[in-house]
């Protein structure tokens, strides 16, 4: 996988972990408020309950028996009514109370008197069953006990139930006037509307009421605190309390678990992001050792870490990097080091001969002398001598510096390599060479003016360079994709030390009046001529002779 693709991954990877523990943090806080809505309170008003919200409310044991959840039976008490599972027969399955006061089953008579009352309110739940909530509030009860009694005399049982609910008995006249506190503290007097909204929505009611119509005509009304007063509005700002203080928590979670993680990922791409500009500091100060960072690395494989591993990459390319540099640095000081040396030797090399040209210049223009015709032509002869060298020497840099730059037209042609030498050996000026010897079916494209001047160069400084009578060898072997020439002699060898610069010598670097000629450019020059055939060329030497080596890619398929 490629660099960016990796980096892709990584960050896909983060972002998931990041949404997953926010995803998890959110619905632990829904769950969290869900749950404490559902367990800190019972339905509010059972009887604005719909038939589905009440499904779950009631279930069956493997022994048949019906059981009511707590949260409903709670939910009637704090309504001030019992709430039972009935079947379509009457039959109570379950019921909120569970003693003496709770009918076991209904008749159809108790059914119609409680529709005329309007004290039940009933859901159906499918398969014949039925929950029923019956209202049985306090001021009710009270109520109706009263009435069976004399409103003018009250039992002392009677007082004490008022007393023990804060309770107080009044007489209206029909027109609606207060006629009488019986019994309790005097309040404000009732409309008939108010009277009428009190039957309704308990929990907004801080007083609850109960009222009858007496024989008389008077209206007997019961009043008392609401305990299950709870009404919407306090409800509601608790509720958005609880809201607000959820999502503050939710937003600290976030804040602090965003500031951890920028931290953790700062870490994970900082550090290598850090490292590698150190590096990148240290190559350009031309230090190209590489940084040992061990919160990075394994101190054992010297790899970087797993978590770090996805930068490998960018630690090889600046490795690659870093040894090319070094490689070029080298590379330009031993060019610079080199031109130093040919800027020398050239110097030298032209410098020589011009100062014995303008040597016997000099002597043949003073008049101090009279040269004889001898004389004068031994001048010009040794000028002449000097100014061909100059010139070999300029043309042999010339050529240098048009093959470097691929200006020489090479023709090459398929040469049977053995045949070729044979001919050469054949019209060649030096004595010295034994009749080549190899294969005769080795095959190369060359082109032979130039392959020429390799091996006038080559077998010519074997001649040179060897005592007198020292032959020299040819011989040619077929390899598998090459062709071998081999080219050697007896002689007394090349020093180590010129051998390692053999070919990248640009001069040759001896006086200019000692016998051996030429410009020193040669070998540079046949090396060259052999990487154009595609070829390459190697020499070993020691006391015994020296072998160049020409490998040449065969021309046979």
């Amino acid at each position: 996988m490629s660099l960016s693709g990796k980096m892709t991954t990584r960050f896909l990877a983060y972002f998931v972990i990041f949404y997953s523990v926010l995803l998890i943090v959110s619905i632990g806080l829904i769950v969290y408020f869900v749950y404490d809505l559902i367990e800190s309170n019972s339905y509010s008003d059972i009887r604005e309950l719909d038939a589905f919200e009440l499904e779950s409310d009631f279930t069956k044991d493997s022994n048949g028996v019906y059981h009511l959840s707590q949260k409903l039976i709670d939910s009637a008490h704090e309504n001030t009514g019992l709430v039972q599972l009935i079947n379509k027969n009457g039959k109570v399955l379950a019921s909120s109370e569970n003693n003496s006061n709770c009918c076991e089953s209904y008749t159809l008579s108790q059914f119609v008197a409680m529709t005329k009352t309007k004290e039940a309110f009933v859901w159906e739940q499918g398969d014949g069953l039925y929950i029923v909530f019956i209202e049985k509030h306090p001021a009710t009860q009270l109520l109706s006990m009263i009435v069976q009694e004399n409103i003018g005399s009250l039992s002392h049982e009677t007082k004490k139930k008022l007393d023990d609910a804060d309770a107080s008995l009044e007489i209206y006249t029909t027109e609606g006037r207060l006629k009488q506190v019986v019994y309790g503290d005097k309040k404000q007097a009732l409309s008939g509307i108010e009277i009428l909204a009190s039957s309704h929505n308990y929990s907004e009611r801080k007083e609850v009421v109960a009222s009858e119509i007496l024989e008389d005509g008077t209206i007997a009304v019961v009043r008392m605190n609401n305990s299950n007063y709870y009404p919407f509005e306090p409800a509601f700002l608790d509720g958005m309390k609880k809201f607000g203080i959820g999502l503050l928590l939710f937003h600290l979670i976030l804040f602090f678990f965003t500031i951890l993680f920028s931290f953790w990922i700062g870490n994970r791409f900082g550090r290598p992001v850090l490292f590698f500009l150190k590096r990148i500091e240290k190559l350009a100060e031309q230090d190209y050792k590489p940084l040992d960072d061990r919160r990075l690395r394994t101190k054992k494989t010297g790899r970087f870490k797993r978590k770090y591993r996805v930068y490998e990459d960018i630690d090889r390319s600046l490795s690659r990097l870093a040894n090319t540099l070094e490689a070029n640095e080298r590379k330009i000081m031993q060019t610079e080091k080199l031109r130093e040396d040919w800027i020398t030797g050239l110097s030298h090399d032209l410098k020589t001969p011009l100062s014995s040209i303008y040597g016997y210049s000099t002597m043949l223009a003073s008049d101090d002398y009279d040269w004889s015709n001898l004389e004068v032509k031994n001048f010009a002869k040794t000028m002449q001598e000097k100014s061909n060298y100059m010139d070999a020497l300029i043309e042999d840099l010339t050529y240098t510096y048009q093959l470097k730059n691929n200006a020489i037209a090479i023709n090459k042609v398929d040469v049977n390599l053995l045949s070729f030498l044979k001919m050469y050996v054949k019209n060649s000026v030096w004595g010295d060479i034994q009749d080549p010897q190899g294969d005769n079916h080795a095959h190369v494209f060359i082109d032979p003016k130039l392959f020429e001047r390799v091996l006038d160069n080559l077998v010519g400084n074997a001649i040179k360079h060897t005592p007198i009578g020292t032959k020299v060898y040819l011989k040619v072997d077929q390899m598998k994709d090459t062709v071998q020439l081999t080219i050697w002699d007896e002689g007394k060898g090349i020093p180590k030390e010129e051998l390692e610069s053999l070919f990248d010598r640009y001069y040759r670097g001896t006086n200019t009046t000692s016998e051996v000629s030429g410009t020193g450019l040669g070998l540079a020059i046949t090396k060259q001529l052999v990487e154009a055939h595609d070829g390459q060329i190697h020499v070993e030497s020691s006391d015994k002779g020296t072998i160049v080596t020409i490998i040449l890619p065969t021309s046979v398929s």
